[in-house]
């Protein structure tokens, strides 16, 4: 048995079990800087079992939050992302969770730090259940931009969060064909890269 043209050989780790599969397909969809735009949108192709997001060193104009929002052909899921979420102190000397269900926004990235020598750099991933039905998790790194003055220049917090979004099979296909990150408030990101890929 030669398998079949693109397949590979895999083991189930026991040491008696070799056979043929496909290779998993690791897709960059694309890698942008961002500046002087409020939304920045990336098209997905191929139904990926998993989208991942990569920050680095993102910031945004005072008084906004960052989020997360998928598409299908159908148009944006705009309801049903269901949150937890919590930030922490390095130092632990200041905690608090955020969020709860069925939220409008989207997956909410910060929590609370709404100014502009914020720094967040970290990963997302999206993983599909069924069809139209994705988890989330994420844990980012949250701290202020080096040229910052002040008793809190040096305040370094750790984010997390993580839910699900309520199942959208019905929405058009019912697969995601968009990721896009903006500011709920209409405000400009200023500097940093996100980057999108997918596992299909």
């Amino acid at each position: 048995n030669y398998g079949t043209s693109g397949q590979v050989l895999t083991s189930q780790g026991s040491g008696s079990v070799v056979q043929w599969a496909s290779p998993v397909i690791y897709t960059e969809y694309s890698s942008q800087t961002l500046s002087g735009a409020n939304s920045y949108a990336t098209t997905i192709t191929g139904n990926p079992k998993i989208i991942e997001v990569s920050l680095f060193q993102l910031r945004h104009v005072s008084s906004q939050n960052i989020m997360y929002r998928l598409s299908t052909s159908a148009g944006e899921i705009t309801s049903g992302y269901q949150d937890i979420g919590a930030y922490f102190k390095h130092d632990h000397s200041s905690n608090t969770s955020s969020r709860g269900s069925n939220q409008g926004q989207g997956c909410l990235v910060n929590y609370n730090f709404n100014n502009v020598d914020n720094l967040i750099t970290g990963e997302a991933k999206f993983t599909r259940v069924s069809a139209g039905l994705y988890t989330w998790q994420a844990q980012y790194d949250h701290r202020f931009d080096p040229s910052r003055s002040g008793s809190d220049a040096n305040d370094q917090y750790n984010l997390i969060s993580k839910g699900h979004i309520a199942d959208f099979s019905s929405s058009g296909s019912g697969i995601v064909t968009q990721f896009r990150i903006f500011t709920s408030g209409g405000g400009n990101f200023t500097s940093g890269t996100v980057t999108v890929r997918g596992i299909v």
